[in-house]
This record gives structure tokens, C-alpha cells and sequence, in this order.
């Protein structure tokens, strides 16, 4: 058993980590860390630990931990995750890795002089509908793609006292109101698709496109303390061999669901995409993680429809696990095995710390693009540690 330690316990670690770590056969959960005693005696309330603790020192310093997940907000990663790798342990971050691609470099840099695992939390690899859309795509079920439209979407920032779901408002609000993360919703949700991406096709990232607003500051009236980040991004990302990725985000409005077609417009996210093919199209459609029901994934075919006459087709997949936590349970319990095996040197699907370093170079790209509001696509830096 790895002994572990988990530092931070708001929503992400609530909803996804601690409960992964404490079912999974191969960590032993032993410790919690959070500046809060009042979310401390909630967390360990649910999960019990040996050592529920506020003073990092101390907690870099137990002997009974080999591993440590990062469930901050990205303003404390590279803090953090540098303490926890100098103490020898492995780390898995929440992504972001960090604010920055410097903050990156020098993790990678130090797990590499340490030999240490550094790891991050792109959990979507390992959603149970986004692996069989893997699974299409490495099977040539619609050719090469070419092009990937990307939609996720909630109203919650609107009205947040009717829109946020339960429990989920101080989630929300220290993204949109904390000048110190270094970013909105681009910085919170590009890096998965983009990950994703990378990790569908094999192609990186070369240059991005970006358009942002904050839409509760400069059209609603919001105070600006309120509304420190855009709210709604638009970012073009052009991949290598061509490939590009359209991503669309925001808190202020959502479209709606292509399949599930669902929902009274309140509440929860949207999120759904497609890739077009030189020999097809695919399309996916998520129901908020925590569901216990699977996505959707259809797709057509060129071949098919013009020899055949067989138009849209609908992807089964296996019956899903109806467990507390729906597809996210999945997810960060599949995501913590992968860590395991990359803790003990087997081979692992789980994004190590180059492959953040990617995302938040692409990131920067996006964001250098509305600073300067370049015409030109900006290059994204991909000069990292190898």
C-alpha cells in the first residue's frame, strides 16, 4: 500500500480525490492538510486519517506518507508540489499544473533531478464515455481528424443564488473573485481539452486564438471584485498536422445539449463536442460528473452513408457502475490506479508533469492572444525539460 496524504479538502478532494484514494487497494489513506480546522473536522469526519493536520511542515515531514495530492487552488501548485517533491514524495496537482510555464518548468525540473513521479489531474482521460471516444478514434472510426468544436457551458454565474448547486457556490466564487490564481475559464478548462486532444491524436499544440469577456463586470454591473476573470472564452487552438480545437466556455450561458437534449437551463453544465474526419464525424455529449449514467457518443460515417444508406448510429457502452459519484467516482478511481503504476514504474496513461506543462503553455498562448489582441495566432512554447 502507498501511503498517502492529501493536501486541501474543498470541493475537488471532497468530490473526487479523497473519495478515490480511500476505495482504491493500492493507497492507504494517512494524512489531510488544510489551513481550515473547521474543513479539516468535516473532511475527517468522512475520511478518517491518522493525521489531520494545518502546519505544512509538519505534514511534508510524516514518514508514513510516499505520496501527495495537490487540491489547491493553482496560486499555491507550484509551492506546494515543490515542497512535497523536495521532501521526496510523489505528487499528483490538480490541474493546472500551475499559473505559469515558468512555475512548470521548475517542477518538472526538480521531480526529474529528485526522481520523483510528478503527476496531474487530467481526470477526463479516464471518463468512461471520453476513453470509448479514444478507443473510435485509435480504431479509425472516422478517419484523421482534422477538427475538434468543444462546448462546455453553465448559466450558474447569471444568478449564482438559484444557479450553483448545492454545496458548490465557494468552488465557484474563488475562481471568479481571486486576482492571485492567474486565470478564469480559460485557465480552468482549456487544459483539459487540449489534453485530451494530445492525448486522442498524438499531435501538439503549436499556436492559439483567444477571445475573452467578463461578462458579469462589463454587462451585468457586477462590483469588479466580484468578476476578476473573463467569464466566457473563446479559444482556436492549432494543433500539429492541422488538427484544430475550437473551445467555447462560460459561467454566463450555456447551448443546448446536441443528444441529451436536457434540463430546465438551470443548475449544471453543459458539455458536449465533435471531431470531424476524413472519413466520418464524431459526437459526444456528457451529463454532469457526478452522474451515474454514461455520455453519449454518435457518429457517421462516410463510407457507410454513401455505400449503404446508413446514416447516425448510436455508440452502447457497458452498463454503468451506479455508484455515489457517478462518472467521477470512475474517473478518480481509474486515474489513482494509473498513478500507482507510474509511483512504481509501470507503464501508465496518466498525464506525468510534461504533459501539464503543454496545457498551460497553450494557456498562455491563449491569453498572450487577448492581451495584446494579436491578429496572428500566438506560437505556443513548448520548450520544457524533456
Amino acid at each position: 500500500m502507498i501511503g498517502v496524504g492529501v493536501i486541501g479538502v474543498g470541493a475537488a478532494a471532497l468530490t473526487g480525490h479523497l473519495p478515490a484514494l480511500s476505495a482504491s487497494e493500492r493507497f492507504e489513506l494517512r494524512a489531510l492538510l488544510d489551513a481550515r480546522p473547521d474543513r479539516l473536522e468535516a473532511a475527517t469526519a468522512r475520511f478518517p486519517v491518522e493525521h489531520a493536520l494545518t502546519d505544512r511542515d509538519a505534514f511534508m515531514a510524516l514518514p508514513d506518507v510516499d505520496a501527495i495530492v495537490v487540491a489547491t487552488p493553482p496560486d499555491s501548485h507550484a509551492a506546494l508540489a515543490g515542497e512535497a517533491l523536495r521532501a521526496s514524495k510523489h505528487v499528483l496537482v490538480e490541474k493546472p499544473l500551475s499559473r505559469s510555464l515558468a512555475e512548470c518548468r521548475s517542477l518538472v525540473d526538480l521531480s526529474q533531478r529528485n526522481g520523483t513521479r510528478l503527476c496531474v489531474g487530467h481526470e477526463k482521460r479516464f471518463h468512461p464515455s471520453l476513453e470509448r471516444v479514444r478507443a473510435l478514434l485509435e480504431g479509425d472510426a472516422i478517419g484523421e481528424p482534422f477538427y475538434c468544436g468543444i462546448h462546455w457551458a453553465s448559466a450558474a454565474k447569471l444568478d449564482p443564488e438559484r444557479f450553483i448547486p448545492e454545496g458548490f457556490r465557494p468552488g465557484y466564487e474563488w475562481r471568479w473573485r481571486d486576482p492571485s490564481v492567474g486565470g478564469g475559464l480559460v485557465q480552468d478548462h482549456l487544459p483539459h481539452y487540449v489534453d485530451l486532444v494530445r492525448h486522442w491524436t498524438g499531435r501538439e499544440p503549436e499556436a492559439a486564438s483567444a477571445y475573452c469577456l467578463n461578462v458579469a463586470r462589463d454587462l451585468l454591473g457586477r462590483p469588479p471584485a466580484e468578476s476578476v476573470w473573463e467569464d466566457l472564452g473563446l479559444v482556436v487552438v492549432r494543433f500539429s498536422g492541422g488538427l484544430v480545437l475550437r473551445f467555447e466556455t462560460s459561467v454566463v450561458g450555456r447551448s443546448l445539449s446536441p443528444i441529451w437534449s436536457l434540463g430546465a437551463g438551470r443548475g449544471e453544465w453543459t458539455e458536449y463536442g465533435y471531431l470531424l474526419g476524413t472519413g466520418g464525424t464524431l459526437l459526444f455529449d456528457l451529463l454532469p460528473w457526478d452522474s451515474s449514467e454514461h455520455g453519449r457518443i454518435a457518429f457517421w460515417q462516410v463510407a457507410r452513408a454513401a455505400g449503404e444508406d446508413v446514416g447516425w448510429a448510436y455508440v452502447e457502452q457497458a452498463e454503468p457502475i451506479r455508484r455515489a459519484g457517478g462518472a467521477a467516482a470512475e474517473m478518480f478511481l481509474a486515474q489513482a490506479g494509473a498513478w500507482a503504476d507510474a509511483i512504481e514504474g509501470r507503464e501508465s496513461r496518466i498525464a506525468g508533469g510534461l504533459d501539464g506543462a503543454v496545457c498551460v503553455a497553450a494557456v498562455e498562448a491563449a491569453y498572450r492572444s487577448v492581451e495584446t489582441r494579436s491578429e496572428a495566432p500566438v506560437e505556443v512554447d513548448l520548450q520544457v525539460p524533456a
